[in-house]
């Protein structure tokens, strides 16, 4: 993950910053309303004090909260702004990447899992950067700021707190253990999801004409429930995390008000008012650390999924094509239009066998040439060395008495007019497709 978040540029660094600023000052704001609540506690319980003074108490806390709303405002903004800004980058640079892969790399991640990529393991990095810059940030300053504020307001109080808090992470580590490697999961049985949907839309001709419609459902509702069942596995992890923390949230607040309760009871007189104004601070902030706490289990349920998703796309980011550019733009003087083939041999990546072994023979400027061989013979694979779809594994192929190898890519296909086999139309106007 922090490899992918160095690719945030400066702008970006400079609004993380501004919106730490804003954290910060609605931290603050957040915890000085217990204090206002306090106070106003103390001047209602206090006899002769003016009504004056609790609505001035009271109207300070008004702007807290007023200023707290304003600075999470500022602080979503910005991370909406840096999250939609990166993923835009993002795709930018992932989409030039796979731009210039040969069919080695296209084939290495297959193209479904590339669209996987570039789609929904972005959305997957760009939530986790909006909702981080929000919740992670603030939750350790939130918790550690609390706890500094409740420090020696009451060693009992204290005690349950630190109960309910290490009940919360047993809890959470239990269930983390358990869902994290569905999470992980859940990425790469999306990819499968894209492959066999996009492979039964592009050969949808060959599913009908071999009566293949059954076979095919049956594969994809097999790849759908895998990734139904993991979705739910998760979901009911996830399901136990909002009603624990309302749960610990109340029986902590409880605990708070009955222990209050006895050791007012136990009290003098004179320290009856204390003990009531602490309690009722005390119960404020520890429901900011139990807050901190969600805030941290909301990021952990998002961390998984997107951390294998910046994995994933910096395995495109930082893979290097094999088709790597030469430096030669035109051919040799007095050779025009002449393919030749120097005692070439290929084979696929992680194959054994040759697919074409030794081939020699030229074919001069006006000449017609043709290939003829079965179905698998190595036809199509043999003219696609010429543009470098793939490069020869042994001998050269040469385009003017210069091999395809020196030339840059964009001067070997201004000599090249292709064909394919299948006719690829582009979204458009037949214009647009010409052009």
């Amino acid at each position: 993950m922090l490899k992918i978040l160095k690719r945030l540029n400066l702008m970006e660094w400079l609004q993380a910053g501004i919106s730490l600023l804003f954290i910060i000052a609605q931290v603050w704001l957040d915890l000085k309303l217990p204090d206002y609540m306090s106070k106003i506690t103390q001047l209602t319980q206090t006899p002769g004090s003016e009504m004056s003074e609790i609505w001035k108490a009271g109207g300070y806390m008004l702007l807290c909260a007023l200023g707290s709303f304003a600075a999470a405002m500022t602080v979503g903004f910005f991370a909406a702004r840096i999250g939609a800004s990166f993923s835009q980058r993002l795709r930018s640079q992932l989409f030039n990447k796979v731009d210039s892969f040969s069919m080695e790399e296209i084939s290495r991640f297959s193209t479904a899992s590339l669209i996987t990529r570039s789609t929904n393991d972005i959305t997957q990095v760009q939530l986790l950067i909006t909702m981080g810059l929000q919740m992670f940030i603030k939750a350790p300053i939130l918790a550690v700021w609390a706890v500094t504020k409740i420090a020696g307001k009451g060693f009992e109080w204290t005690v349950a707190t630190g109960v309910a808090l290490f009940i919360l992470i047993a809890v959470i580590s239990v269930i983390f253990a358990f869902i994290m490697p569905k999470f992980k999961k859940m990425q790469v049985l999306t990819d499968n999801m894209n492959r066999i949907t996009m492979e039964n839309l592009t050969g949808l001709r060959v599913v009908r004409a071999y009566n293949a419609e059954n076979y095919q459902n049956d594969k994809f509702e097999a790849a759908n429930e895998d990734l139904t069942a993991t979705q739910l596995y998760t979901s009911r992890g996830m399901a136990v995390f909002h009603p624990m923390m309302s749960m610990m949230m109340s029986g902590l607040g409880l605990a708070i008000y009955w222990i209050g309760a006895y050791l007012i009871d136990s009290a003098n007189d004179m320290d009856k008012l204390d003990i009531f104004s602490n309690m009722v601070v005390f119960s404020s902030y520890t429901m900011q650390v139990i807050m901190a706490f969600m805030m941290v289990v909301m990021i952990f349920i998002m961390m998984p999924r997107a951390m294998v998703s910046a994995k994933r796309i910096n395995e495109v980011l930082e893979t290097e094509p094999v088709i790597s550019d030469g430096n030669i733009t035109s051919g040799k003087d007095g050779i025009e239009g002449e393919v030749v083939f120097n005692h070439v041999s290929f084979r696929y990546p992680g194959a054994s066998d040759y697919v074409l072994q030794d081939v020699s023979f030229s074919a001069k400027k006006g000449e017609t040439v043709a290939f003829i061989g079965s179905t698998g013979s190595g036809k199509s694979t043999l003219i696609n060395l010429v543009p470098r779809f793939f490069d020869a594994t042994e001998g050269e192929v040469l385009i003017d008495g210069v091999n395809v190898k020196n030339y840059t890519q964009e001067a070997l296909y201004n000599k090249i007019g292709y064909v394919p086999q299948k006719a690829v139309m582009f979204r458009g106007s037949v214009s647009s497709n010409v052009g």
